[in-house]
């Protein structure tokens, strides 16, 4: 499962000095067996529960493995369960681990220590930026709420190898949901040792593939092959290092420099010279990611409907999907991008009309809210300082100018961006979202009081219906309640969708096994050097 909140990063120009400079350290330390890969933002944590960009989550996917994980595919198979069973009703699931299983250190890993992670998950003293991975889990959100005990939680351990849930309602997802690193086990003994500490190298004790070896803020973060993984001996590569690489064309250089093995998104105006120069490398892969913009439903200019209609109506998604992106987005129209099989969702009800004609739309939509040229509507966009984000920012600001709205642009790095908008701090900011293989991952950016609601969007028509899609064990009755769902959060505007991302990646040729999916990228263990 890839639910995670995108990020981005500084704007960070450096000179060939430093290419050089970097070029020299990296000299011979790589071997064959090390994977060296491009990472987005240096992370904040490797606390598994605390955890929120995707670049924490791709390392902290390496480092810990749950009841269930995914294969090179991307495909929801047994992880550290090998089997398990859901009651008639589906409301009671039970997990069977494998034998032997212990942590890095040789202790002995047991279901008590699934169920340790999954209450501290759900512990609000734990502060888990992404506590809706818990929520089909019996009590967890009076728990996370305070009205109730973390003991309370619908997890147990009857004895060492049997890990039993009990929910709320009935779900088809908890098999995804439980490869999540939220839900990650956590090792009881070194925590009651160390405290807060436990993440740091030395300290660190995982049952994943890897272990931490080091982590050297705004450098790199280094794992290495662990011996005691359950299958340690399907695990190719012996290290890999995670290198911060906010500055895509930084990383794109240090790829052509064959400083490294993987740069997960390359910038837009170089996916035409990939095409021609780096064929053999690119992989071009839509993916379960939504760029859009996020309102602050709490201040009062944003809760008139027709305003938040027209900050949709005047966005051009071609133009930021051709000139702007490189093609190397699809527009959206929805919420829920398309990557999901089978899944047919509701598109604002403009989709198909001519720009033109939504942009006069928008300025009618103003004039009845009471702003025209003597009151024009104004705001603050929040976006991230990264290369690609500039151009974007302000093309929807000169797309909004001609409805009439004046618009200004605060950057800032995303660390610094992210936590501004979970404050509550902005009008409108720019955000992202890689959600899961189930529209229902994408439907928690709205749920009434969701940790990953920032914008206090709150909809008691869709939180109904969204909870009725959720319970839904048919996949066709499934989709179709989602979709229904979709629509309400359209017809209302809770949010402004963008595009849908195409993820242009380049691999080197030397690697063999590690392919794109519409799921995302796969796990490091499935890399190894070709031939």
């Amino acid at each position: 499962m890839a639910a995670s909140r995108l990020q981005a990063g500084a704007p960070a120009v450096r000179s060939i000095a430093c290419v050089l400079i970097v070029a020299a350290a990296l000299a011979g330390a790589a071997t064959a067996d090390t994977f060296r890969r491009a990472n987005g933002n240096d992370p904040d944590t490797l606390d598994p529960q605390k955890y929120e960009l995707l670049s924490e989550g791709i390392i902290l996917r390496d480092l810990f493995e749950g009841l269930t994980t995914q294969d090179a595919d991307n495909r929801i198979v047994p992880g550290q369960a090998e089997s398990w069973t859901a009651s008639p009703d589906g409301l009671t699931w039970t997990f069977t681990l494998r034998e032997g299983l212990v942590w890095s250190d040789g202790a002995p890993l047991t279901a008590e220590d699934f169920v340790a992670g999954m209450r501290r998950a759900a512990d609000p003293k734990t502060g888990a930026k992404i506590p809706e991975v818990t929520y089909k889990l019996k009590n967890a959100r009076a728990i996370l709420a305070g009205t109730m005990p973390v003991e309370a939680l619908g997890v147990a351990a009857p004895d060492a190898r049997t890990v039993v849930l009990t929910l709320e309602a009935p779900s088809p997802l908890i098999p995804t949901i439980l490869a999540h690193a939220v839900l990650a086990p956590v090792p009881r003994h070194v925590i009651a040792a160390h405290g807060e500490d436990w993440i740091k190298p030395g300290l660190m004790v995982t049952n994943g593939p890897y272990v931490l070896a080091s982590w050297e803020p705004s450098d790199k973060v280094r794992i290495v092959k662990n011996p005691r993984f359950r299958d340690a001996a399907s695990v190719a590569m012996d290290e890999v290092v995670f290198f911060p690489s906010d500055d895509m064309e930084m990383a794109l250089k240090r790829f052509r420099a064959g400083e490294l093995d993987l740069v997960p998104q390359l910038p837009p105006t170089k996916i035409a010279w990939a095409r021609k120069e780096a064929a053999e490398a690119l992989a071009l892969t839509p993916v379960a990611q939504l760029r859009y913009l996020e309102i602050n439903h709490t201040l009062a200019k944003f809760q008139d409907v027709r305003v938040r209609r027209a900050l949709a109506l005047a966005i051009d998604r071609e133009t930021i999907a051709g000139p702007i992106s490189g093609g190397s987005v699809i527009a959206a129209y929805g919420i829920v991008p398309r990557t999901l099989e089978g899944y047919e969702g509701a598109l604002f009800d403009f989709a198909g009309t001519a720009q033109a004609e939504r942009a006069a739309a928008a300025k009618a939509l103003l004039a009845e809210a009471g702003y025209g040229p003597d009151n024009p509507l104004t705001l603050e966009l929040r976006v991230m300082s990264d290369a690609w984000a500039k151009p974007l920012s302000a093309a929807i600001v000169s797309m909004w100018g001609k409805a009439g709205i004046k618009a200004s642009v605060l950057a800032a790095e995303a660390k610094v961006h992210y936590a501004a908008v979970g404050e509550g701090q902005f009008e409108v900011a720019l955000s992202g979202w890689f959600g899961g293989d189930d529209p229902e991952t994408f439907m928690w950016l709205f749920q009434t009081g969701g940790g990953l609601n920032e914008s206090g969007y709150s909809n008691a028509a869709f939180d109904a219906a969204s909870a009725r899609a959720e319970t839904a064990m048919e996949l066709g009755e499934r989709y179709r309640l989602f979709a229904e769902a979709e629509r309400m959060l359209l017809e209302d505007v809770a949010t402004v969708p963008l595009f849908w991302t195409i993820q242009a990646s380049l691999i080197s040729p030397r690697l063999d096994g590690f392919k794109p999916t519409p799921r995302g990228l796969p796990r490091s263990r499935y890399a190894r050097p070709r031939g």
